[in-house]
């Protein structure tokens, strides 16, 4: 049995593990996968993050938490790998796979069977979100594919959606069963992030036979900005931002869970937010 089976058999029988993927850097795939799982806390999900973005792991970052052991570290030191989580960070689990990950690919049968014994971890979850790396390693690749759905994050620019595509076809060829949900990130308008998803729904539909599904959007909003240097989720950070609003409408189409309303004067001054800040 590959490692691919081996990850899909430990995680699919309990909680739901969604890859958060990007075919570039600076899309805000970690910002997204992070308010994901506190808006799925909100809603009394128990979330694991790993963060498996080895180039930029930040997720202990945007939440304010230190470095801690790493998934690497418990397999080469045979470490529980439940002694390497961080427990209740703004009510997230976070499991870092370290640095050295890559050396995933060189771990023997030993290695191996020691982290899928320990994987069982995930079971306590409700939910385990992967923040991958941008781009594609035979590493990551093996982690997206014992997953039970990837989310794609794009942007609306056109590098983004060239990017995106690129990866999509990468894991399309090897797991073509596997679903795929795309979140536009930073989208100007409810109309610029669909004419984005439509680009890449085209494209995967003519020329790789698969079908894709929207999963909302994210709007361009200042209140990202002053989260992301208070250290503090922006679903924590302004519960009544417009981009908050939009993750519950995400939520939603993940759990099923209706969002809240709206009132007037909310509605009113994210208006105004967005017109003043194009001035």
């Amino acid at each position: 049995m590959d490692q691919a089976r081996r990850l899909r058999a430990k995680t699919d029988r309990h909680p739901t593990t969604i890859a958060f993927a990007s075919g570039k850097g600076g899309v805000g795939k970690t910002n997204v996968c992070v308010n994901t799982a506190v808006g799925l806390v909100e809603l009394g999900q128990r979330v694991l993050i790993v963060d498996l973005d080895l180039g930029m792991a930040n997720v202990h970052i945007l939440l304010d938490a230190a470095r801690s052991q790493t998934m690497v570290d418990c397999v080469k030191t045979r470490i529980p790998l439940l002694s390497a989580v961080q427990k209740h960070v703004h009510g997230v689990d976070i499991l870092h796979g370290g640095s050295g990950l890559d050396a995933l690919v060189q771990f023997s049968d030993s290695d191996m069977q020691f982290l899928m014994r320990e994987l069982e971890v995930l079971t306590d979850y409700d939910y385990v979100l992967f923040d991958m790396g941008a781009g594609a390693t035979d590493t990551s690749l093996q982690f997206i594919a014992g997953c039970d759905e990837m989310f794609l994050i794009l942007t609306p620019e056109p590098t983004s959606l060239m990017d995106g595509y690129a990866y999509t076809k990468l894991v399309h060829q090897q797991y073509p069963d596997l679903p795929l949900g795309v979140i536009v990130n930073r989208a100007q308008s409810g109309e610029e992030a669909l004419q984005c998803f439509e680009r890449m729904e085209v494209a995967c539909r003519q020329f790789l036979k698969k079908t894709i599904r929207f999963l909302g959007y994210l709007p361009d909003d200042p209140s990202v900005r002053k989260a992301v240097i208070a250290q503090v989720p922006f679903y924590t950070f302004d519960r009544k931002s417009d981009i908050s609003w939009r993750l519950e409408r995400i939520l939603t189409t993940l759990t099923g869970t209706p969002p809240r309303q709206r009132h007037f004067m909310d509605r009113l001054m994210g208006n105004l937010r967005r017109q003043w800040n194009r001035v």
